[in-house]
This record gives structure tokens, sequence and C-alpha cells, in this order.
């Protein structure tokens, strides 16, 4: 379990750890593997989710994982790509986390993802919490927690 206090120093600056859903790349499961790949290679992400028509978390797509697909299917091919669509190649394997979740359950998720899709409990999708702004936390954590107390061992 997280101590308390640690938690708190976590929670600087903010308490939000959560990239909003408006602010991230996101693709329909019913749109196409060459819209697909567009969002994909414009937004520099290596995965983003995939939502259905009302918000709700489906799945995650990749570049990977449209290759490992699209049998025979160069990422060239424009009209084979556009007949295609990402709910018939996304990976339905998804980090999910409540909007009411705890710092424990983040950093068990975090482990083996790059992020951690955040949601109402019907699925709606709300944002992401990214690795990277987990460890800016505990990196910033590490080089100030000598400053801020003095840390007597047991």
């Amino acid at each position: 379990m997280i101590g308390k206090k640690i938690e708190e120093l976590f929670k600087q600056p903010t308490e939000n750890l959560m990239i909003p859903s408006s602010d991230v790349a996101i693709v329909h499961e019913t749109d196409s593997l060459v819209h697909a790949i567009l969002v994909l290679t414009s937004s520099g992400y290596q995965t983003i989710p995939v939502l259905d028509d009302e918000n709700c978390v489906r799945g995650l797509i990749s570049i990977s994982q449209i290759m490992a697909h699209a049998d025979g299917i160069s990422i060239f091919d424009e009209e084979k790509l556009a007949q295609l669509k990402v709910g018939d190649v996304m990976n339905q394997m998804v980090p999910i986390l409540f909007d009411n979740y705890n710092l424990e359950d983040v950093l068990r998720l975090l482990i083996n993802n790059n992020f951690i899709c955040i949601t109402h409990k019907n699925g709606y999708f709300l944002g992401i919490i990214p690795r990277k702004i987990v460890l800016e936390r505990f990196t910033n954590i590490a080089h100030t927690l000598e400053d801020k107390y003095e840390l007597i061992e047991k």
C-alpha cells in the first residue's frame, strides 16, 4: 500500500493525472484503417484508443496491430486499407480504470502499458493517464523528498 505522504506528494502540483479525452488522439471502430494510419502518424503516438459511437472504449489500435492483421496488404495499399475497419483489427485488451481510480491501481496497470484509459462506470471515455506523467511525478518526488522531509530509518 502506498503511504499517504507519498500519495500527497504525488498529487502535486495537481491532483489530476489524466489527459482529458478532448486532448487525446482517438479513432472510432467504424473508421477505415487508412484513417487510423493517418491519425496514428500525425499524432506521433504508437497506440491510441478506439471508441464506439457512444464514446465508449472498445479497443486499442497501432500500426503494428494493423500490419499484423492486414494479411498480404501493404501499408501503402490505400484501396484495400480503406475497405477494412478499425474494429476488425483492434486489440480488445484495454487497460481501463473507472474515474474513481486509486494510485495503486494506476501503477499496477502502467507496468505493462504506456497509458490507461479512464472511463465512467458506463464505459464513457474520459481520457488517459500516460506512463510519462506518472514517471515525471515520481522523478520529482525522488529529487525533492529529502528537501521537504527529514528521513529517519525505523
